[in-house]
């Protein structure tokens, strides 16, 4: 049996277009500064 991977990138043209969203996007910095909320933190740190 083969073994899938799932991915959003199917070929160059999507890595092209996915890049050229990310260049775009704010760091959370920029977010904070402009008076918003970044996105919240997707794991915990459990070392204390």
């Amino acid at each position: 049996m083969s073994k899938k991977q799932n991915t959003m990138i199917r070929n160059m043209n999507d890595l092209k277009k996915q890049s050229k969203e990310m260049d775009n996007m704010k760091t959370n910095k920029q977010v904070k500064q402009s008076g918003k909320k970044p996105d919240p933190i997707q794991y915990k740190n459990t070392t204390n």
